[in-house]
């Protein structure tokens, strides 16, 4: 269906209304007719019966004279009449009003006087009646024709349909220009401006009187208030952060788009500050994402009443901030930013009655030296973070090029570590553990080596910290679990059958809910009292109550247990208190000065308090003799180092330990 105008429709309605009041006028102009015209029926009827009367009596009577002038007298004072005719049986003429003129009403018909009802006056000219009268007992007629003014009634017809008409156009024209400013005003105009509204959603038009132009007003108000809020909502989402209120990573990534353009034609330099929160997994571990969520949205506020006005804040998710610091001329500018950080992140807040520090770590890159895009900026400020956190946490670290050549480096060997542990490029090495009285080997201790078929051999401390840092460590140490639990089983049949094998499990590992499972299945068919757990001191550092029921359930397997690097912590003996360790290993430091007598004293008293507590006692890194006599002397039971030999491979240590003692 085709559309059209408000204007367009309005017109059409008034040549409706034209045509309406135009059918009107000529019914209210027919109606006025007709009663005119009944009305000088009426006077015309009238005025011929009484004519007739006057004619009756005077003709009888011969009253010529009389009538003549009673007959002029009509003619003369009435505008209907115009001429009275009076003829005799022959149609001779006998009297005529207009003397002079009578020939003119020749071949008009006239019509009887008594169908004047039923004639239309304005159409008729002429109506007749007869008087009768006798000559003696003979009668004969005289018919007077009575002429009616044509003129007279034609201006009566014409000054009415002028007047009527002329009413009408006025009153019409009135009508329609009220009408149409009527429209335009309360339909026209509003609707316009509910059109300029709803398109361009800007200045809300008044009130308006039309009550269901005022409803869609009124919707359309509440729509776009609606409507911009929701935009507010959405804008806000899409470069806000819901939960800090800080930008997000898209705003962050324009606005550091826009300084880089700026930067470019300024020369200028600007900052830009990754904060990673230390520790704040076991925050939402021991407290719950509902304090964590607190302490992140106590962060963010202090990070921005930390910095400047036109500096950035931003949060990238979890408990990562980028803060960006634009025309820093200096490192100073920097520094302080760090400070007002560090000082108003030392004061505890407390959540829920509890009390709580805490602490960040700082990577720090600057355009365009560290970074010439967003992407590099991010990427090397994330570095130096990690960088940070390697240094203590609660640090804070600059990004440089030998920062990066380590990164690329711990790449690298996460790519080889994953390619290494699907292809069995992970092997697991055996270091002997010596009897110091019998020089025989007596257990081995199991240390994971990574043969790159390209690199070669990649020893432990290049890729075990980055192994636990991934949490690669876990599914590693799952494999070196299998594995030496398989070795024991292919000993179980040789001359190494009651050899003891020893492995190291990490904190990481410790962590891991499948490492109980692991266990128990890979020690299931061997002599479980051969398959020693070595933990260090560090692992039992943090959660230490929910540590000690997982070691008891390593007991509870039958497992061996070994405190490794022991004295280097700072609760050692509380840890021997408590937990029911088979073996102490003293840490190789010890043994490196065993020359000094504060290390001679303190490795004796190890062996002494083992020796109270019936635990044996390994000495690690012994490289020399004399190092051996002096253990020896201390009589401390095993050792393991180079002396004897370096970590072996499976079939050299079989070897070695059916070819030779060691010294």
């Amino acid at each position: 269906m085709k559309n059209i105008s408000i204007k367009l429709f309005t017109i059409i309605v008034m040549l409706m209304l034209l045509t309406s009041g135009g059918y009107l006028f000529y019914k209210f102009y027919a109606d006025s007719k007709n009663v005119t015209e009944s009305l000088l029926e009426e006077n015309i009827q009238v005025n011929l019966l009484n004519m007739k009367y006057f004619l009756d009596k005077n003709l009888k009577e011969n009253n010529i004279d009389q009538l003549v002038a009673y007959l002029d007298n009509r003619v003369h004072s009435n505008s209907i009449i115009d001429d009275i005719h009076i003829l005799d049986n022959n149609k001779k003429l006998l009297y005529a009003t207009d003397r002079d003129d009578y020939a003119l009403h020749k071949g008009i018909q006239c019509l009887p006087i008594s169908k004047i009802i039923n004639s239309d006056i304005f159409q008729q000219e002429c109506y007749s009646f007869s008087v009768k009268l006798f000559d003696d007992l003979t009668p004969y007629y005289y018919q007077t024709n009575i002429y009616l003014n044509r003129a007279y009634l034609d201006s009566l017809l014409k000054d009415k349909i002028i007047k009527y008409l002329t009413l009408f156009i006025v009153n019409f024209f009135i009508l329609m220009v009220i009408l149409w400013i009527t429209i335009n005003k309360l339909i026209v105009n509003p609707l316009e401006q509910l059109r300029q509204f709803a398109y361009y959603s800007t200045k809300v038009p008044k009130q308006f009187l039309i009550q269901e132009l005022e409803s869609i007003r009124y919707s359309l108000d509440l729509t776009f208030k609606r409507l911009k809020e929701e935009q507010k909502e959405l804008f806000n989402l899409s470069t806000k952060d819901p939960l800090s209120g800080l930008y997000n990573r898209l705003s962050l990534v324009e606005k550091i788009n826009w300084l880089i353009s700026k930067s470019k034609r300024s020369d200028a330099q600007f900052a830009l500050l990754f904060l990673d929160l230390d520790n704040f997994k076991n925050i939402n571990d021991s407290r719950g994402h509902e304090f964590g969520d607190k302490v992140l949205q106590h962060v963010s506020q202090v990070l921005i009443s930390s910095v400047r006005d036109n500096d950035i804040v931003s949060r990238l998710g979890g408990d990562e901030f980028v803060i960006v610091l634009p025309d820093i001329e200096d490192n100073d500018a920097i520094l302080e930013v760090i400070h007002r950080i560090r000082e108003a992140l030392n004061i505890p807040v407390v959540f829920d009655n509890y009390k709580y520090h805490v602490t960040c770590s700082i990577g720090i890159t600057i355009y365009p030296k560290d970074g010439r895009d967003v992407t590099e900026l991010l990427k090397n400020s994330d570095i130096a973070m990690y960088k940070s956190k390697d240094l203590g946490k609660n640090n804070f670290h600059f990004f440089t090029e030998r920062l990066n050549d380590e990164i690329q480096e711990k790449i690298k060997i996460q790519r080889v570590m994953v390619s290494a542990l699907e292809e069995g490029n992970f092997k697991l090495f055996y270091q002997p553990k010596v009897d110091i009285v019998s020089n025989k080997i007596v257990g081995c201790e199991g240390l994971i080596r990574l043969i790159d078929p390209i690199v070669g051999l990649i020893p432990p401390d290049r890729f075990i910290h980055i192994a636990e840092e991934n949490n690669f460590i876990i599914p590693l140490g799952e494999w070196i679990i299998e594995e030496g639990a398989r070795q024991l089983k292919t000993w179980e049949s040789t001359p190494l059958k009651d050899l003891k094998l020893s492995i190291n499990v990490s904190g990481v590992q410790f962590k891991d809910s499948n490492l109980l499972s692991t266990l128990e299945n890979a020690i299931s068919t061997i002599d479980k009292n051969k398959f020693e757990i070595e933990l260090t001191e560090s692992v039992l550092m943090t959660d230490f109550d929910e540590k000690l029921e997982i070691i008891d359930k390593f007991k509870a397997l039958g497992l061996r247990l070994s405190l490794d690097d022991f004295g280097t912590g700072y609760s050692s003996l509380s840890y021997l208190k408590k937990i029911p360790f088979d073996t102490l290993k003293i840490d190789k430091s010890f043994i490196d000065d065993l020359e000094n007598t504060k290390d001679q004293s303190f490795v004796n008293m190890i062996v002494t308090i083992a020796d109270e507590l019936n635990l044996e006692v390994v000495a690690e890194g012994v490289e020399n003799k004399k190092q051996l006599k002096y253990l020896k002397s201390m009589k401390c039971e095993q050792y393991q180092g180079y002396l004897c030999s370096r970590p072996l491979p499976a079939n050299e240590f079989e070897s070695l330990f059916l070819e030779r003692e060691c010294p």
